[in-house]
C-alpha cells in the first residue's frame, strides 16, 4: 500500500526533509510506522512527547493505516 509520511521540526532534520512516500505493508500501527523510521534516529523521550496524525486528524499510536493514508509525526513545539 501507498502511504506518504510528513514530518514537522526536528523530524523534518533527523529524517533530511518533510515529507517521504513509502511502500507499506498492510496492518502497519502508526506506532510500527515511527519505530521503522525514527526508534534508532530519535531519542526516546522525544517519542513519548509526539503526536501522531493520519489524514490530518490527531490519532492514538495504535491506528491502523491504510492505502493512500498520509501519515505525520508531529513532536512538541515551543514558541512565544
Amino acid at each position: 500500500m501507498a502511504i506518504a509520511v510528513k514530518f514537522f521540526a526536528v523530524y523534518r532534520d533527523l529524517m533530511g526533509g518533510s515529507e517521504i512516500a513509502l511502500d507499506a505493508s498492510s496492518g502497519l500501527t502508526v506506532a510500527a510506522l515511527y519505530a521503522q523510521l525514527l526508534a534508532s534516529r530519535a531519542d526516546p523521550r522525544l517519542r513519548a512527547a509526539t503526536f501522531f496524525a493520519v489524514n490530518e486528524q490527531y490519532v492514538p499510536e495504535d491506528t491502523v493505516i491504510r492505502d493512500g493514508d498520509r501519515v505525520g509525526f508531529i513532536p512538541p513545539v515551543a514558541g512565544g
